[in-house]
């Protein structure tokens, strides 16, 4: 039955029909159930907010536990040597292009006497920030080249902080600084014993390690980056690298990375095999690691399970992110 409205006022009052569709008017029952329909909507919409949070609060938790119990997410060459010299007494680190630490941190904490040498002043800032006040760590600010008190250009991207170098390779590098070069046999000229030695200077690896006292002193380890990208262009290749470790009485094994994808982000490892060898894939790069050969066979038992928790830990990684 049609209803009525009384429009307007006394003098003009109107009698108009009211159409009754449900867009107009609503029985009560239906009012009831139009309101319950938005009340489980919005409950619907809380619960699957509850529900993301949960959910991303689970990843949270799952990610933490990974670090604790998987380590971390990036192969560590010098994790493995470190693991395979535990049992020895606390030597010397020199770790040539110490970036901000992560190679020597570990090293550091354990005692270990650590000669850091890093000549960008930002990175450098940093390892002054976080070992500054380490009694058996000491910082360089120095570059190792060819020869002592030199001045030379030094080149940095706003790319990536680890790459910065000598000998530019990147559309990024711009030289910002000069810094002053000290060959490694000047600069160790009163340590008595180098139990490791690591190089990481974005292609100017071989001309630092030819500078190292070789007839006076023995790195139980040396690790050493390749990358023919960078290091062609400065006449030498991955194999001229590995030859000429291989010459200072070491056994080679070439912990291989995948190519660089783009700086600044993190790069994937590949695996670990014994010098002499073809790199599985030419635009490969990595790390050197030499060692003294009674330590090989420990060395590459060690890197092989670093690789599997490395996988292992990727898999429940991409598990946890679906």
């Amino acid at each position: 039955m049609a209803r009525h409205a009384l429009v307007g006022g006394p003098s003009t009052a109107l009698w108009r029909s009211t159409i009754r569709t449900p867009q107009f008017e609503r029985t009560q029952p239906e009012v009831q159930q139009v309101d319950l329909s938005h009340r489980l909507r919005g409950l619907t919409r809380v619960g699957i907010g509850l529900s993301r949070a949960a959910v991303h609060g689970i990843n949270s938790v799952a990610r933490r536990l990974m670090r604790r119990t998987l380590g971390p997410a990036v192969f560590g060459e010098l994790s493995v040597v470190r693991k395979a010299l535990a049992g020895d007494h606390r030597g010397l680190l020199v770790d040539v292009g110490a970036h901000i630490g992560s190679s020597l941190d570990a090293f550091a904490r354990d005692g270990w006497r650590v000669l850091a040498i890093e000549p960008d002043s930002t990175n450098r800032a940093e390892l002054v920030r976080c070992y500054g006040g380490f009694p058996n760590v000491r910082i360089d600010p120095r570059a190792v080249g060819e020869g002592d008190g030199e001045l030379v250009t030094f080149y940095t991207s706003e790319v990536s902080s680890g790459i910065s170098t000598l000998a530019p390779f990147h559309p990024s590098h711009r030289p910002t600084a000069e810094v002053e070069t000290v060959r490694l046999d000047s600069l160790l000229v009163h340590e008595r014993e180098v139990t490791v030695l690591k190089t990481d200077l974005e292609g100017w690896d071989l001309m630092a390690l030819r500078t190292f006292p070789w007839g006076r002193l023995h790195p139980r380890v040396v690790v050493s980056e390749f990358d023919d990208a960078k290091t062609t262009r400065l006449g030498y290749t991955f194999h001229d690298l590995a030859g000429f470790l291989v010459g200072c009485g070491y056994t080679v094994l070439v912990s291989e990375w995948l190519p660089v994808v783009e700086y600044g982000l993190q790069h994937e490892w590949r695996s670990i095999r014994t010098y002499p060898l073809a790199l599985t894939d030419p635009a490969g790069w990595g790390n050197l690691i030499a060692v003294d050969p009674d330590l090989a066979p420990v060395i590459l038992r060690l890197a092989i399970a670093e690789g599997r928790r490395l996988r292992l830990r990727r898999l429940i990684g991409r598990a946890v992110a679906r």
